[in-house]
């Protein structure tokens, strides 16, 4: 009779050990990061402000700057330059060419990096 429980209590062991050893992971997936990639080409600093999920605000000096993070989705961009002239501003693929020193780019959809610039 202890045979019969020695052995049933090794083979009781046998088949705790393996949970004792489990642990739960958790496989959280990141967002990816969106950023704002801005080029300066002129040698006034430049301002821009991005209205949508996430507010922005920043002055470029020449050269340019990263900004971020940013939520994906629509935006209203404003951009000034007090250089003076006419300028081409860009963002994501639009452009305006003004010699006003400012621009507004309406319901643009951002859904990974951008990029923005003026020349």
């Amino acid at each position: 009779m202890k045979k019969l429980i020695c052995i049933l209590l090794v083979c009781c062991s046998f088949a705790v050990l393996p949970l004792l050893s489990t642990h739960a992971e958790k496989n959280v997936i990141k967002p990816l990061s969106i950023g704002l990639n801005v080029s300066n080409g002129t040698t006034y600093t430049l301002a821009i402000y991005l209205y949508g999920p996430t507010n922005l605000s920043a002055y470029v000096n020449p050269g340019g700057g990263s900004y971020g993070p940013l939520t994906a989705g629509n935006y209203t961009i404003n951009m000034y330059c007090s250089a003076p002239g006419s300028h081409t501003f860009y963002f994501n693929g639009q452009s305006i060419t003004t010699s006003t020193g400012s621009v507004t780019f309406n319901n643009v959809s951002i859904t990974g990096t951008s990029s923005a610039a003026v020349y």
